[in-house]
Order: structure tokens, then C-alpha cells, then sequence
């Protein structure tokens, strides 16, 4: 795998017409009635949970496919569920990829040394063990450099390895990230400005920066905070933002405007509005027991919103 991270999700974008991503969170609560019904009337849990997640999620996948270029797993939602969760993870990871989707693995990672090159390893780098079973990571995952940059340099270093990529959190969408993430320095700049100008010179590196100018580096901004988003964006020039937050957390397809440069640096991610649309009287008033028909809609609508801010 020689293209970089960065060219190959800039032509999946160009091929689908889409800068969306779609957030894999499968809470089992939330998960259709059809789902529940056919999976958590068996009294194997946590076995029975795994099962339902792993058939919802597929049949998500099998939708989303065609229309966007990138999913993004949570971790967390597969971690809970311990081994067999973690499997579960790896194996939607590579049906995923069978589908012709990039995956984000939203992992978080972030720590010093050692244990970050480990994390690096286990999250990013293709496994090399003799196995009859397939397993595929990630493309990119996302990193928390709370710790000090220094703790990037694992990461870095295997996604130039690989060819994959990174999201460093930079400003994200959760209410309480103003406290920290927005506290203003003694060179009157706000803490995400600071990070994001010391991301830019590792994003800057000419061995991470693609053909059209984008680097496989990007930046966790929240579409959430668009009063950050067009500051942050002149900082990091050259990364490609991921933006959470859209929809059920309050974000707006206008909201996003000022991360795209030409229509083009970022990925606008979604996922409650879209896995649980059928919970939406819009569209289950419209599918009515139809719960893919739902996720299908809800992704049509947001394709339009966000090309009706950006063009094309």
C-alpha cells in the first residue's frame, strides 16, 4: 500500500460525492426492534449483544457502502463486550473494507514511549502473523496528544509506515471541552489554537503530504464549535478535518462551511441520525417498519445539506 491515507480518501470523496462519515456507535438499547427481537430474547448475553451488533452493523455497512466514502468505528461500543467484542471489531473492520469503505478506528489513543508504540502497532500496522483468518486495521485512527506531542511520534511514525492516517483531537464537539480546550494561554491564543499550530509542522512533513496539498494528519474539530473551526483551519492548512457532531448533538450542514477550502479537507461525521434514523418521525412516518429504508434516507438527506453548503 504505497498511496497515502490523505490521496485515498480524497478519491473516495470524489467517487461517492460525499464528504460524510458514518459514525459506527451500535448501543444495543437503540438498536431496531426487528434486531432486538431476533437477538436478545436468547439468554446467551453478552454472546446474544454481540450477535445483534454484529448483524446490525453489517446490514449498515451493506447500506452506507455506495453513497459515502469512510466509516468510523467507536471502540468503545466493541470493548465493553471484552474479547469477543474486540473481535467483533476487527471483523466488521474488514467487512467494511471488503465493501470498498475506508475505516477510522476511534480509538483515542494517546500515551508515552513504549506504550504508544504498542498502541501504534495494535491499531494501526498490518498484521503480519501466519493466520487463516483475515485481519485488517484501520486506516487512520484517531489520537489524544494531552500528553505532549511527543507522544505522537509513534503514531506518525507507523502511519508512514503503512500509508494510514491520523486525527488528532484538536477542538472537539462534547459541551464541556470549552473548559480545557478553549482556556487562553499567556500568548493570548486559546489551547487548540497553540496545539493546532505545532500539528501543523508534523502535518507539514512532505513524506505525509498527498498530491493535492492535504496531508494524511488531519484534526478531531467538533462541527459543534463553528465559532473555532474557520481560526483552526488557517492553522492547519494542510489537514484534513474530521468533524463530529452533526446532527443529533446539534450541528448544521452550514455550520461545517468554513472547514472546506474549494469544497474540498474534510469529513463531516454523523452517526446516531443515521443509525438510529427509524427513531426519526420523518423518516419512520414515511418507512414505517423499515429501519434500513430509514438510514438509507437519513444519509440522501445529509449528502444534499452538506453539497448545498460546499457545492457539487
Amino acid at each position: 500500500m504505497s498511496e497515502l491515507f490523505c490521496d485515498r480518501l480524497l478519491d473516495a470523496i470524489d467517487y461517492t460525492k460525499s464528504p460524510i462519515c458514518v459514525g459506527i456507535d451500535p448501543i444495543v438499547e437503540s438498536l431496531p426492534s426487528p434486531v432486538r427481537e431476533k437477538f436478545l430474547s436468547r439468554d446467551d448475553e453478552p454472546q446474544a449483544a454481540i450477535d445483534a451488533i454484529f448483524d446490525f452493523t453489517t446490514r449498515v455497512l451493506k447500506i452506507v457502502a455506495p453513497l459515502v466514502p469512510i466509516v468510523k468505528f467507536q471502540s468503545a461500543f466493541f470493548e465493553q463486550y471484552l474479547w469477543e467484542g474486540v473481535e467483533a471489531y476487527y471483523s466488521l473492520i474488514q467487512e467494511a473494507k471488503d465493501l470498498g469503505l475506508l475505516v477510522i478506528g476511534d480509538v483515542k489513543r494517546g500515551d508515552i514511549g513504549s506504550t504508544a508504540s504498542a498502541y501504534a502497532a495494535g491499531h494501526l500496522a498490518e498484521q503480519t502473523a501466519a493466520t487463516d483468518v483475515e485481519i485488517a486495521t484501520p486506516d487512520a485512527i484517531t489520537v489524544n496528544p494531552m500528553l505532549g506531542l511527543d507522544t505522537l511520534e509513534p503514531f506518525v511514525k507507523t502511519a508512514k509506515e503503512f500509508s494510514k492516517g491520523l486525527f488528532v483531537l484538536v477542538r472537539t464537539s462534547n459541551p464541556g471541552s470549552g473548559q480545557l480546550q478553549d482556556a487562553i494561554l499567556q500568548s493570548g491564543q486559546t489551547w487548540s489554537e497553540m496545539l493546532a499550530e505545532n500539528l501543523a509542522k508534523i502535518a507539514a512533513d512532505p513524506a505525509l503530504v498527498g498530491s493535492r496539498g492535504f496531508s494524511s494528519i488531519g484534526a478531531v474539530v467538533g462541527a459543534t464549535q463553528a465559532h473555532t473551526i474557520q481560526i483552526l483551519r488557517k492553522k492547519l492548512p494542510k489537514s484534513i478535518f474530521l468533524l463530529p457532531g452533526y446532527g443529533t448533538q446539534g450541528a448544521t450542514a452550514e455550520m461545517t462551511r468554513a472547514a472546506f477550502t474549494d469544497g474540498r479537507g474534510a469529513i463531516v461525521s454523523a452517526s446516531r441520525s443515521i443509525l438510529y434514523a427509524e427513531k426519526n418521525e420523518k423518516y419512520s412516518s414515511q418507512f414505517k417498519d423499515n429501519w434500513e429504508k430509514c438510514v438509507e434516507a437519513a444519509v440522501m438527506d445529509m449528502k444534499r445539506e452538506i453539497a448545498q453548503v460546499i457545492g457539487g
